[in-house]
């Protein structure tokens, strides 16, 4: 049965005959010269503390984590000391497989090398013919337990994490499901729409057994702005494992050490696991099974890898490996009340020596054995992805110490006393199936990200169908049909048309290109003075929470490449992208034209980035816009490709180009697609008169909308999706038989719909429940995106384009009509 915390808390004189090694330690460290801390105290008077059996203060954890020197021992000896006496000398170990199902992740934390974006080359995901192989397979070799986690998949299908649950649970009942990050599990609420608690009922009942407690890194907010933009608030992971706790669910508490947190961080990081603990008693429900301090693996994180003003070290050094675990054990005491009873140590993080090494520091259990370890070793961890279990007893034998298989819920399934001198005889009796399996059997991280089989780009790869939105096909199971059931039909899923709820910020309309059509740009007065503070960006993103906006657009006017406030506008679009990232939306920015570095750093606040190209051809209407040259466009489009930046462009149409012309600019589309496969949508607008233009073209460009989608639908690579703007299609006399004909040629997107179009105020977006009610009369699904989108058919068929001679020959022999290089970006 489950471990309760507060039984154990409650016993009567439980750390009595601990005195000799922690009352030792602790007076001789009374007497050492100990540099005072800010609580007053010195170590030996802290591990005094602890041995009287004192809760110790954040303060006093500090205090521990600043030992040195001789001071290592004792605290080391005090912590083993009191594991001994907690729970005893058996070293406990699970045997159970991971399955990361998907690398595609809409967040870039700053500390992950695992995720990939969803245009990615290396994205990945697997089918659940895949995930269920994994399972029967772990099963086979001995696993009870299946511990499941992955990235944010981008327009997941909201029954998604529910239908894996259930899957598995169906087919191997017996099977402990260790499932889903906080992070994660507020990613299911809300692509579903639902409260947390509500969320986190149905993951029960759908099968999940118990939760990771990841997502955890430090949980202090500055310091998780630092590193990881847009992680789930310290708030928001709290109310995730309380409820879960609450709700019957165990989790886990994790901490990740080792990059640039503080000795108060972490001592205040364990009191706050301490305090949830404390409530989970007081309400007798489980709460924290075990606590593992996880130390940063710097190598390929891009945190580290990147140069910035946040110093990053390069994890963790053998002695805070150490401080971790010995000052985990006394402040997370579980002898009294909010204490965690295990303490584990990651082998796949610290190698089986300092794994070892812990085992007398405080730590009582070595994990899990893994199978298909993916996250650390994408990070660089160099200890593989497999423990075998003789290995794991073998740690403990060592030390003299019995070993013992465990479930989850830490109750003994197999123990193994330590064999004395005759090793060989009890290693044979003891080999199970999974000691002498073939880790080449498993396949590697590096090898499912080389391979083709299960690429999230393009739904139709070579197994599987990936997480399209709208459609849990491959995942559904017996159970009331939803819309993302029914959409498992390719005749149904093939008529969502989908939109984006979101909100346009505008940091400033100011602008230095004139475009002759332009409602938006206002002429520059001051430098900055019409700006929009950061603190009005916050209120009116704070006063958007809860609205049901998924995307903040940020569109501003651009900044001079030479403008002395050039860096100040570009600095200002980043923090109001993090702010969006805070409080739980995904930024889109488009900006303009920016420089490579300025592109690279706006990329790690954003879902997706976009820059309309408009044409390829230099028109009468840029005369005085130098930042719409051209071939400046297009090579932003390049830029990001190489970025690998989800990207957004288009076409602006009836501006002055002719229907050649026209196809020209799809084709060089087209063409950068198909190289770099980062375009999520093209853009075609049609050019509507507003109050504020000066151009007046009478040519009836919405008319003609129709024919254009279906030449870019012929063109495109068949993954990016064609959008049309419904404001500037429904004012038409015809408007309805227009956006009709615009979805039987191809379109299957709407774009963002906000109160407010800012680049045409003119015109504002229909009511969506009108939309709605306009598609479904002509046999359409409307259905929310988000702003990173995915490819939903097979790859484009590249031969289409065999004549273009793609190295430094213009598309059709024609140049690109430049005119303009004074504005160049190349900084």
């Amino acid at each position: 049965m489950w471990f309760r915390p507060t039984a154990l808390g409650r016993a009567s004189g439980a750390l009595a005959h601990v005195g000799c090694a922690l009352g030792c330690a602790g007076r001789a460290l009374s007497r050492a010269n100990s540099v005072v801390q800010r609580s007053g105290a010195t170590v030996g008077q802290v591990l005094e503390k602890a041995h009287s059996r004192q809760e110790l203060s954040a303060d006093d954890a500090e205090v521990l984590f600043r030992a040195a020197g001789s001071e290592l021992g004792a605290l080391q000896q005090a912590a083993d000391a009191l594991r001994k006496e907690a729970v005893g000398e058996e070293v406990t170990y699970v045997v159970n497989r991971n399955i990361n199902f998907t690398n595609v992740c809409v967040k870039r934390c700053g500390f992950c090398a695992f995720s990939r974006t969803g245009r990615d080359q290396e994205g990945y995901f697997l089918p659940l013919e895949e995930v269920l192989r994994r399972v029967q397979e772990a099963k086979e070799l001995g696993a009870t337990e299946i511990c499941v986690q992955a990235g944010l998949a981008p327009n997941m299908a909201p029954a998604l994490y529910e239908d894996i649950a259930r899957a598995i649970k169906a087919e191997h009942p017996e099977l402990h499901l260790h499932a889903f990050s906080p992070e994660e599990v507020l990613w299911g609420a809300r692509r579903n729409n639902v409260p947390l608690e509500d969320y986190l009922a149905r993951l029960k009942a759908a099968g999940v057994d118990s939760l990771p407690g990841t997502s955890a890194e430090i949980l202090d907010d500055k310091l998780r702005a630092q590193v990881a933009k847009g992680r789930l608030s310290v708030e928001e992971w709290v109310a995730v494992v309380s409820t879960a706790h609450r709700l019957g669910l165990p989790t886990t508490s994790t901490m990740m050490f080792g990059f640039c947190e503080s000795p108060r961080q972490l001592a205040n990081h364990m009191v706050l696991l301490r305090e949830i603990q404390k409530k989970a008693e007081a309400s007798d429900v489980v709460g924290f099974t075990e606590f593992v301090p996880l130390g940063f693996v710097a190598s390929e994180a891009p945190m580290w890898k990147r140069a910035g003003a946040l110093q990053v070290r390069p994890g963790p050094t053998g002695v805070e490996v150490l401080k971790a675990h010995a000052v985990a054990r006394l402040v997370l005491n579980p002898l009294l009340p909010g204490g965690i009873r295990n303490l584990q140590v990651s082998w796949v993080k610290e190698g089986f020596k300092m794994a070892q090494l812990m085992l007398t520091a405080g730590a009582n259990d070595l994990g899990g054995t893994l199978m298909n370890e993916s996250i650390s070793t994408a990070a660089g961890a160099g200890h593989g992805q497999l423990a075998a279990p003789k290995d794991l007893r073998r740690l403990a034998w060592e030390l003299g110490r019995g070993c013992a298989q465990r479930s989850t819920s830490y109750e003994r399934l197999k123990s193994f006393a330590c064999p004395g001198t005759d090793w060989d005889r009890i290693e044979a009796e003891t080999k199970g199936a999974l000691d002498q399996v073939d880790v080449a059997r498993f396949g590697s991280f590096q090898e499912l990200v080389a391979s083709p089989d299960y690429r999230f780009k393009g739904s139709g790869n070579r197994k599987g169908k990936g997480p399209m939105a709208g459609s849990s096909r491959g995942y559904s199971t017996a159970r009331a049909a939803t819309v993302s059931d029914q959409s498992a039909d390719l005749s149904i899923g093939d008529r969502v048309v989908t939109y984006s709820p979101s909100f346009t910020l505008v940091p400033t309309y100011e602008c230095f290109n004139v475009c002759s059509y332009c409602n938006f740009r206002k002429d520059v007065t001051r430098e900055g003075a019409d700006w929009m503070s950061e603190q009005q960006a916050r209120r009116k993103l704070e006063s958007l929470v809860g609205t049901g906006v998924e995307e903040i657009l940020v569109m501003s006017g651009e900044v001079h490449p030479r403008a002395r406030n050039r860096a100040a506008w570009v600095s200002m679009a980043e923090k109001v992208c993090s702010t969006a990232l805070e409080l739980g939306f995904l930024p889109h920015t488009n900006i303009g034209p920016l420089g490579r570095s300025e592109m690279a750093r706006l990329k790690e606040v954003n879902a997706s980035m976009g820059l309309m190209l408009e044409q390829t051809v230099a028109l009468a209407v840029h005369d005085f816009a130098p930042s719409k040259e051209p071939s400046m466009r297009m090579a932003q489009l390049r830029q990001a490709g190489e970025l690998k930046v989800p990207f957004t462009t288009g076409l602006l149409l009836g501006i002055g180009e002719t229907t050649c012309q026209r196809l020209e600019a799809l084709d060089a589309l087209a063409e950068v697609a198909e190289e770099f496969g980062h375009v999520q949508e093209v853009i075609l607008q049609p050019h509507s008169l507003g109050s504020s233009q000066k151009l007046r073209d009478p040519a009836d460009v919405a008319a003609s909308l129709p024919e254009v989608v279906a030449a870019a639908r012929k063109r495109l690579p068949p993954g990016v999706r064609i959008q049309v703007p419904p404001n500037l299609i429904l004012h038409h006399t015809r408007g309805a038989e227009i956006l009709r004909e615009c979805l039987a040629n191809g379109a299957r997107d709407l774009g963002g719909i906000s109160p407010r179009d800012e680049v045409n105020p003119d015109f504002a977006f229909p009511v969506l429940e009108e939309l709605r009610k306009l598609l479904t009369e002509e046999g359409y699904i409307l259905q929310s995106r988000l702003p990173v989108t995915l490819d939903t058919t097979r790859r484009h068929d590249a031969s289409r384009h065999s004549a273009w001679e793609r190295q430094g020959r213009p598309l059709h022999g024609r140049p690109l009509h430049g005119r303009i290089s004074g504005a160049s970006i190349d900084r």
